[in-house]
């Protein structure tokens, strides 16, 4: 059975923000340059237009009177995390199918092209405070599924999700190699991004897409490794809610008048699926 560290990362980040005299429901706020005020959510197409073309799959508003040419295609609530709301469409009965699906929900949906690629890679990273040139964290997580091997729909609740850490095995021109290539995109203090690849040296040779940028509460996947024991999960913990608290702490005034988290919650409920 999975454990999920959410009640540690919150005491941590707490703790860390007491410290450093950070407000802590300034989290909220850390990517808040991205949330789209009009509509209430980090949007994915908003997030699609930042990622360079090369890496970018297509993602288009769900019109079952327009089916894609090719299958699968997922179909996905224009704002979610961790996969909720998400199905895959095999052929066009399924996508013209959720056409009553759509109509029960409060929320736009979008299609978006399956990425070729026989892994999937998480990268999460804490930028610098100081500097924001540079990260202060950064973990790769590769994904595995044991049902599929072919377009799975992972998730922290999907049961057939696993996750390896394979930090430690990147040499320190790796990692800085996989941040010069994510580090420009949209910018943003703390990130999770999910790419797929056949393998992580694809990556390194810029062969991969960008299947999604997780901006809201993005949680470094390595805390849910198999090959992490608890005593290092802990440090991460710790080390990560401290970046946190002081990536808070230096946050302009500017940036933190809006009320990201309730719009973030209301939009959260409307994914019913």
């Amino acid at each position: 059975m999975k454990v999920y560290p959410h009640i540690s990362l919150v005491f941590w980040f707490l703790w860390a923000c007491m410290r450093h005299r950070a407000l802590p429901w300034n989290y909220f706020q850390l990517n808040s340059m991205f949330f789209n005020k009009e509509k209430g959510i980090f949007s994915k197409l908003d997030m699609d237009t930042i990622i360079p073309h090369r890496w970018r799959l297509e993602q288009y508003y769900y019109d079952p009177d327009h089916p894609p040419k090719a299958y699968p295609v997922f179909i996905k609530p224009e704002w979610g995390q961790n996969s909720n709301g998400i199905i895959r469409a095999n052929n066009e009965n399924e996508y013209r199918g959720f056409q009553a699906v759509s109509k029960t929900q409060d929320m736009p949906f979008i299609v978006q092209d399956a990425a070729s690629g026989e892994k999937e890679f998480e990268i999460y990273y804490l930028r610098s405070p100081d500097n924001h040139d540079n990260y202060d964290f950064l973990s790769v997580t590769e994904v595995t599924n044991t049902c599929l091997k072919s377009h799975p729909i992972n998730s922290i609740h999907n049961p057939c999700t696993g996750y390896v850490d394979i930090t430690k095995t990147l040499s320190a021109k790796e990692l800085q190699t996989i941040w010069s290539l994510l580090r420009n995109i949209g910018e943003f203090r703390v990130a999770r991004i999910g790419l797929k690849a056949n393998n992580i040296k694809e990556i390194f040779n810029k062969k991969f897409y960008i299947i999604e940028i997780n901006l809201f509460l993005p949680m470094p996947l390595v805390l849910l490794a198999e090959n992490v024991d608890s005593c290092e999960k802990k440090k991460i913990i710790k080390l990560t809610m401290l970046l946190a608290a002081k990536l808070v702490k230096n946050i302009p005034k500017n940036e933190t008048g809006e009320n990201i988290f309730l719009k973030k919650t209301k939009a959260h409920y409307k994914v019913k699926l």
